[in-house]
């Protein structure tokens, strides 16, 4: 090819990529519409676990196709691959507030500036021209996105996670400010970059210590002030026992976030609370254990170590923020339960869980044995989830895993600094043009929120 055709075939791939965005986007908002009467958070859901995205991506697709309801040009050129996802998505955004007279007039204009301009640009355009067509709406607007202020931790590779949050500009001018004075307050051999002085600044203004604490390694000869004692975290750890006593480097399991390696657990087990979960043949397996009058208890804890996470598909909401469900219902009268009758959901897969065994929805959920928990969405897509945390404490559960050496010698390095975006799905921090589609994440969740069901129904 020549240079001006490979830059074509661009232009002709990225056309091709934004109308399978827009039929992805259309297919998702007729989920939603035939959905409707069980609620969106379960139509985002079965779009979720369809395509293996997150439920906060699904809602922002449904939320885009709603939104373009009312463009019927912008939709035209969304289809037609003229603009892209993420153009789509600024245009619904920022012209929601608009009536439709004023839309059907400047349809055309916003599609002909969609196509010349990237999306931080013409997000800055329409911002501009909305606030001059409708400049008493911008108070409404602005103090509408002050509702959305909100922050988020989404968990990443190698044990580390993205914080990231929406803030009124004064407010997030407060905390940067605040930041940089705590990464100047170090002495000058310190030798952090100032990105990494920032990030630590960040954790010592929650953990109590004040002030960023000196990592020249000088002790008394450092001449920054000293800070004070820091709180120490709360955070879920599964570990084999032989990990943890050096006799072997199978990775631990961080609750909500995954693997990490051995060293790192034992250095964050130097101020750890231990609770012991022994491997269960059968329920109970000890007789101290038999003679208690209710087993509840060490139910509990073990089922949260033994599934690690919420057992619905995708989900990744910590065990510990997450409550108790029986695929039998529990009637302590009678019999109580065991461990293999229980499994950890989050509030929102909980309440999706319960509509099905009351019949309000079609979805179906089935206990394939103590291990397995099969979910089956009202159109007949099926996936298996197993007890995540189990394989970690017990590695030698975890048949499917390859049968390699810990760490592998023939592994290879990963890049210094990999991608931690997802640049296929751009939206999930929009504004939502419904206020319901912003909260479709578990951890937006308040825990231990429960709906208590009449008995005489």
């Amino acid at each position: 090819m020549t240079d001006e055709g490979l830059l074509d075939a661009v232009r002709r791939a990225h056309g091709a990529a934004a109308f399978a965005q827009a039929a992805e986007v259309l297919a998702v908002r007729e989920l939603y519409r035939r959905r409707a009467e069980q609620g969106v958070e379960f139509a985002a859901a079965e779009a979720s676990m369809a395509v293996q995205i997150s439920e906060a991506v699904a809602a922002g697709l449904i939320d885009i196709g709603i939104g373009l309801d009312r463009l019927p040009r912008i939709r035209e050129a969304f289809v037609s691959g003229r603009i892209d996802l993420a153009r789509a998505q600024v245009l619904v955004e920022n012209v929601r507030d608009l009536p439709e007279e004023l839309l059907a007039d400047i349809e055309p204009t916003l599609i002909e500036v969609a196509e010349r301009l990237p999306p931080a640009r013409l997000r800055q355009t329409v911002r501009r021209w909305v606030a001059r067509l409708d400049p008493a709406g911008e108070r409404r607007r602005r103090e509408r996105r002050e509702g959305d202020r909100d922050v988020r931790i989404k968990a990443v590779q190698d044990g580390m996670a993205v914080f990231d949050g929406l803030l009124p500009a004064v407010g997030a001018q407060t905390v940067a400010m605040r930041l940089r004075e705590m990464s100047l307050q170090v002495c000058q051999a310190d030798p952090r970059t100032m990105p990494q002085r920032r990030a630590d600044a960040l954790v010592a203004l929650a953990d109590g210590s004040q002030r960023l604490r000196c990592a020249c390694g000088r002790g008394k000869g450092c001449t920054a002030p000293e800070s004070e004692p820091s709180r120490r975290p709360l955070i879920q750890i599964g570990v084999p026992a032989e990990t943890l006593l050096g006799e072997g480097d199978a990775p631990a399991h961080l609750s909500g976030y995954g693997p990490i390696d051995a060293a790192l657990v034992r250095r964050i087990a130097e101020y750890a609370r231990f609770q012991v979960i022994p491997e269960r043949i059968e329920d109970p397996t000890s007789p101290e254990e038999s003679a208690r009058p209710d087993p509840a208890q060490w139910q509990e804890r073990d089922v949260r170590a033994l599934d690690g996470m919420c057992r619905f598909p995708g989900c990744t909401m910590p065990s510990s923020e997450s409550l108790l469900d029986h695929s039998v219902p529990f009637d302590a009268a009678r019999r109580g339960t065991v461990l293999a009758n229980l499994a950890v959901l989050c509030t929102r897969h909980h309440r999706l869980k319960a509509a099905a065994d009351r019949g309000e929805t079609s979805w179906r959920i089935h206990r394939v044995d103590a291990d397995r928990l099969r979910w089956k969405s009202p159109t007949g897509d099926e996936h298996t989830t197993l007890r995540e945390g189990e394989r970690y404490l017990f590695p030698r559960t975890d048949i499917e895993a390859f049968d390699a050496l810990w760490p592998c010698p023939a592994s290879v390095s990963a890049p210094p600094h990999p991608s931690t975006v997802d640049l296929t799905y751009p939206i999930e921090h929009g504004a939502f043009v419904r206020p319901e589609l912003a909260s479709m994440t578990p951890e937006n969740e308040p825990p231990g929120c429960l709906v208590i069901e009449n008995p005489s129904r």
